[in-house]
């Protein structure tokens, strides 16, 4: 089993959701996607080897071994990516804005003690790093509709509130006008069900760039 860290990127920076099998840790903020260039870009999606570290600057935190490019790629707490951090991964409890978070050491000590467990089971920890893909129906519900897709809806639930009054209308009609109304009750259901599920696009991780290990260079 190892850690996950799942991102959402932005322009501006690189929210993302950090877990361990199935428990949800917490959240990250980190700068954005930059081509992997040192000081002002995250690093690249992948799975790393993860290790406890101490210093008389941070204390106890954690390191990510063989970032490609890259070095000294920590998880250490800090509240705003883009004044606190060069690089590396940072823990908050909650997200206030894009690369911005709160209660952060809070959230290292959390992560620390779930990181302290695993090793209890397993020799080598590992991080495995990738973009969210998959949204849950929680959380498409909470998702802004496009303009266009909300007019499609609306004209969907017309079309087929007409298509089911023909459908219960009290009355014979002819057959033709009974079919007609069938098709049109299936084709709404199908357009409103395909602009539901249509979500506003949240921006998409830029190509990775083929980048060699040169050891200890910059972060």
């Amino acid at each position: 089993m190892s850690f996950e860290l799942i991102r959402t990127y932005k322009p501006s920076g690189t929210n993302g959701s950090l877990r361990y099998g199935s428990e949800k840790i917490c959240h990250t903020i980190e700068l954005p996607w930059k081509g992997n260039q040192p000081f002002v870009s995250c690093i690249p999606e992948g799975r790393y080897l993860l290790e406890k570290r101490i210093t008389h600057e941070r204390g106890f935190h954690l390191i990510l071994k063989s970032v490609p490019g890259r070095s000294w790629i920590l998880i250490h707490p800090a509240n705003e990516a883009q004044t606190e951090l060069e690089g590396c991964i940072a823990p908050v409890m909650e997200l206030t804005g894009i690369g911005k978070g709160t209660n952060s050491r809070d959230s290292l000590e959390k992560l620390l003690e779930v990181f302290e467990e695993a090793l209890k089971h397993q020799e080598h920890i590992y991080i495995t790093i990738k973009e969210k893909s998959v949204m849950n129906i929680l959380e498409r519900a909470k998702k802004p509709t496009p303009k266009l897709f909300k007019k499609l809806r609306t004209v969907g639930l017309i079309l087929a509130a007409a298509g089911g009054a023909i459908l219960g209308a009290p009355i014979a009609l002819p057959a033709g006008l009974i079919t007609v109304a069938g098709y049109l009750t299936v084709g709404a259901s199908v357009l409103t069900a395909v602009s539901q599920v249509t979500v506003e696009d949240e921006g998409k991780t830029p190509p990775l760039p083929e980048v060699k290990n040169k050891g200890d260079a910059p972060r």
